[in-house]
């Protein structure tokens, strides 16, 4: 499956930088961006390759997202203290 959004290059280069993986998921605010460990991905989720990194994406969701932008790592960044990279 091939996806239908954008990934926003700030996004991106904080994936490149953390040296992570990360799982778009659910929240009460909106899409979140998380590490994980701190969630796991499923066996239906999407692999998206970015740099040496995999962003998994739930194919449910993707079909409501347009672009994964600053916002849903903001989500994370203020809900863990975790400084921005």
């Amino acid at each position: 499956m091939i996806p239908a959004f954008s990934i926003d290059e700030k996004v991106r280069a904080y994936i490149r930088k953390s040296g992570k993986d990360f799982r778009l998921s659910t929240s009460p605010d909106g899409p979140v961006l998380l590490p994980l460990g701190e969630v796991s991905p499923k066996p239906s989720d999407m692999k998206i390759l970015v740099g040496s990194n995999i962003l998994y994406v739930s194919k449910l969701q993707a079909k409501y997202i347009k672009k994964i932008d600053w916002s849903m790592v903001e989500r994370y960044l203020n809900s863990s203290g975790e400084p921005e990279t």
